[in-house]
C-alpha cells in the first residue's frame, strides 16, 4: 500500500497559502475601511464605484457653477432694483412737472434732477460682476457694454452667457433688452402733432382697443369742417384708403377716435386743417427717452404742445419701467431655477455617495467576523499540514 503524502503535503500547502492570502487581503480592508482596494478585489464594484464618484464630481462642479450664478443673480437683481427706483422718481418728477403752477425754473430744476438720473442708470448699466466682467454684458464683455456720452450704445452682444452643463446657470442680463430695446409710446403705436399744425389741439398716447384688428399701418387723423363746427377724417397712409371718409364726423375736445383696433384721443381747439399722426411705435433706449424728457423741461414751449410731449414722453418712460420690472422677474426666475437645481444635485449627491459607499467601503463587523473565520481555518490548516507532513511509511507500518 502506497501513502502518497507528497500529494497531501501539496494540498495543505495550497490551503495554507490561500488562507494566508485571504487573511492578508482581509487585514488590508481593516485597515484602509474600504473593501474594493483595486480593481481585482471586485471588478464590478470597482466600475460601478467610479461611475459614482464621476458622478460625485460632476455633481460638485454643477453646485459650483449654482453659487457663481446665485451670486450674479443677487448681483443683477440688486442693480435691476436701483434701476426701477431710480425710473419711479423720473415719473414722479415728470407728474410733478404736469402741474400748471410750474414755472419755466422750476422745470429746469427738475431736469437737473432727471441728468442726475440719467447718470445713474449709465452707471447702473455698466455696472461690474466682481468677477472681471459687466452684469448687463448679454453674451460676455471685457469692456463696458453700454457706451458713455451723449448717445450711449450697446457695445456688447445681445443675449445672456449661460454657465453649467448645458447651460443650466445665466451668468449675464442683456443689456440692450433691459435699456436699449425698448418700445416707444404705449408699446404698440406712437402718436403725434403734425409741425405744421397752427391750433392749440394736441393728442394723447392712446391705447389699444382691440389686438386682433392691429394692422400695424400708418394713419393721419385731419380736421376739416369750419371753427366750431369741426370734423375729422381719418386716412390709412400705408395703403391710401380712408378709415374715416370725407366729410368725416364730428370732432369732440378729448373724444375717444377708434379705428382699426386703436383708441386716441385729440384734445383742444384744432384748427382747419391741422393733423394727427398715428403709427407703429418703434425702440429708443431708456437714455434716449430720459433726453427726451430733459429737452421738454428745458425747452419752453406753448402749454399744448408741453402738454403733449410731456404725456408722450411719460408714455415712453413707463416702457422703460415695464422692461426692468420683467428682466427683473426674469432674474427672480433664474434664480429657483439655481435653488431647484441645488436641491436636485445635493439629492443626487446623497444618492451616489452612498451607493459608492455600498460599493467599495468595508463592513467593519462583518470584515471583523470574516478575518476571525479565516484566522480559525488558517489555524487548522496549519495543524492539518503538521500532522500530514509527519505521515511516513514506517508510522502507518
Amino acid at each position: 500500500m502506497r501513502v502518497p503524502t507528497f500529494n497531501s503535503s501539496q494540498a495543505a500547502f495550497s490551503g495554507i497559502e490561500a488562507r494566508q492570502v485571504e487573511q492578508a487581503k482581509l487585514q488590508t480592508q481593516l485597515t484602509t475601511g474600504m473593501r474594493v482596494n483595486s480593481p481585482g478585489d471586485d471588478p464590478v464594484a470597482a466600475a460601478q464605484a467610479e461611475m459614482a464618484r464621476s458622478r460625485l464630481a460632476r455633481v460638485a462642479q454643477e453646485q459650483r457653477s449654482g453659487q457663481l450664478a446665485t451670486s450674479l443673480m443677487a448681483a443683477a437683481d440688486g442693480a435691476l432694483a436701483q434701476g426701477v427706483d431710480l425710473l419711479q422718481s423720473v415719473r414722479e418728477a415728470l407728474v410733478a412737472a404736469g402741474d400748471g403752477g410750474y414755472s419755466d425754473a422750476d422745470r429746469i430744476s427738475l431736469a437737473k434732477q432727471l441728468r442726475s438720473a440719467r447718470e445713474g442708470m449709465l452707471a447702473l448699466a455698466n455696472t461690474r460682476d466682481g468677477a472681471g466682467g459687466f452684469i448687463f454684458s448679454g453674451r460676455g464683455s471685457t469692456d463696458e457694454p453700454v457706451s458713455l456720452g451723449a448717445s450711449p450704445a450697446y457695445a456688447a452682444q445681445a443675449g445672456v452667457q449661460r454657465i453649467g452643463s448645458d447651460g443650466k446657470f445665466a451668468a449675464t442680463i442683456d443689456g440692450r433688452a433691459s435699456f436699449m430695446a425698448l418700445a416707444q409710446g404705449n408699446g404698440v403705436f406712437v402718436t403725434a402733432s403734425n409741425a405744421g399744425n397752427t391750433g392749440s389741439g394736441w393728442i394723447e398716447p392712446g391705447s389699444v382697443a382691440d389686438p386682433t384688428q392691429l394692422i400695424g399701418s400708418n394713419y393721419e387723423i385731419t380736421i376739416a369742417g369750419t371753427p366750431g363746427n369741426l370734423t375729422y377724417t381719418v386716412l390709412d397712409t400705408s395703403s391710401g384708403n380712408p378709415v374715416v371718409a370725407a366729410p368725416g364726423l364730428p370732432y369732440q375736445d378729448g373724444a375717444t377716435i377708434s379705428f382699426d383696433g386703436q383708441n386716441v384721443k385729440v384734445a383742444g381747439t384744432p384748427a382747419v386743417g391741422d393733423s394727427f399722426l398715428v403709427g407703429p411705435a418703434g425702440q429708443q433706449s431708456i437714455f434716449q427717452t430720459l433726453d427726451e424728457a430733459i429737452a421738454v423741461l428745458e425747452t419752453p414751449s406753448a402749454k399744448t404742445v408741453y402738454s403733449e410731449k410731456l404725456t408722450r414722453v411719460q408714455a415712453s418712460l413707463d416702457r422703460g419701467l415695464d422692461a426692468l420690472i420683467l428682466m427683473r422677474s426674469q432674474v427672480g426666475d433664474e434664480l429657483r431655477n439655481v435653488e431647484n437645481v441645488s436641491a436636485l444635485g445635493q439629492q443626487e449627491d446623497l444618492l451616489s455617495s452612498q451607493r459608492r459607499s455600498e460599493l467599495v467601503e468595508l463592513d467593519f463587523a462583518k470584515g471583523i467576523s470574516d478575518m476571525q473565520a479565516n484566522q480559525i481555518g488558517l489555524e487548522a490548516a496549519l495543524k492539518s499540514y503538521a500532522t500530514v507532513s509527519k505521515a511516513s511509511l514506517f508510522q502507518m507500518l
